[in-house]
């Protein structure tokens, strides 16, 4: 867990359950899916909402959305 400006970050998954569940909805074709676990995956390596977001083409309140869900 780290606490800093971007709020409380709680990691559900390990990196490689991470880095296999991109890899599990790549090959089902599921870009949104792929989407948010690269956001998720870009928050884990230390980027902030708004560089997650712009790694992976959301908007800022898709990001606040993301983040709070």
């Amino acid at each position: 867990m780290k606490n800093n400006r971007r709020g409380l970050l709680v990691r559900h998954l390990s990196g490689g359950e991470l880095d296999r569940a991109i890899a599990d909805a790549q090959k089902a074709d599921e870009t949104r899916l792929v989407r948010r676990l690269c956001y998720v995956k870009n928050l884990y390596a230390g980027d902030t909402r708004e560089e997650a977001g712009d790694r992976v083409g959301i908007s800022r309140s898709t990001t606040r959305r993301w983040a709070r869900a």
